[in-house]
């Protein structure tokens, strides 16, 4: 028996042995330098996934590492998504991880609550959001609007969209625009009782401001922009476009707000 218990004993502790300093393999060797590599960077790398993340992330557990705003989808994968939206919306997303005027970042309750509040958002039956950036004085969001249908014949409507949100000096208003409708253009013609003169666009006014001029200088950057909704509250200007993302409307909003201050 005790024969019996020595020999167990000993090929547990040669198995130890070898366990402790047993060669390290390629993967081993790849997820040490990783590891070395994150402790040089103001970022920690996720050994397994490659992404980087902050201190804070990583100290909470949450982070989506595919969705990191340091990884982009190669060109190459691209071509694998099943529509032409698909690849629309990636090219969009992988302008924002690439950009250093960019970062990705998570949205507080106080700031999903304003957006919440806006007029702009306010009027789909649900809304969802997703790949939050920070930018100066600002963030960028995509969010999915949701329009459900009330009869068999229609479908429900859910798509990604563009929205900015910039901090402004305040205008002590609050002010909703969308371009006009056909009728509205017509009718303007005899009738014109906007407090705003952006041109094509119907505004909506919840709470005047005495100071028009600022704000009419203010829309004066978005003459002949097609395609948008704008809110302006406060000091808080939102700007949302009307259709599925692209590179092309995040390039056009981004030159504007840049004179937007």
């Amino acid at each position: 028996m005790i024969t019996f218990i020595t020999i167990i004993t000993a090929i547990g502790t040669i198995f130890c042995l070898y366990v402790a300093f047993k060669p390290k393999t390629a993967e081993q060797k790849e997820y040490e330098r990783k590891l070395k590599e994150s402790l040089e960077d103001e970022y920690i790398i996720d050994p397994e996934t490659g992404a980087k993340i902050t201190l804070e992330e990583a100290e909470s557990g949450h982070w989506i590492s595919h969705d990191n705003e340091f990884r982009t989808v190669p060109e190459k994968d691209l071509e694998k998504l099943l529509s032409d939206d698909e690849k629309q919306i990636e090219v969009a997303i992988n302008y924002l991880r690439e950009s250093k005027d960019y970062r990705r970042t998570e949205l507080t309750e106080e700031q999903l609550d304003l957006f919440d509040e806006t007029e702009v958002l306010a009027k789909y039956d649900d809304w969802s959001y997703s790949h939050p950036f920070s930018f100066e004085n600002g963030l960028l969001i995509l969010p999915a609007p949701e329009i459900h249908g009330t009869t068999y014949y229609e479908e429900d409507y859910k798509e990604s969209h563009l929205m900015f949100w910039k901090k402004i000096s305040t205008i002590q208003g609050h002010y909703y625009l969308r371009e006009k409708s056909s009728v509205e253009k017509v009718f303007d013609r005899f009738r014109n009782d906007d407090d705003l003169t952006l041109l094509d666009y119907e505004s909506f006014t919840f709470q005047k401001s005495f100071d028009i001029l600022k704000i009419n200088k203010l829309l004066a950057h978005f003459e002949n922009e097609k395609g948008l909704e704008l809110e302006i509250k406060d000091d808080n200007l939102f700007v949302k476009t009307k259709k599925l993302g692209s590179i092309e409307d995040i390039k056009r909003i981004e030159n504007i707000l840049k004179n937007v201050g």
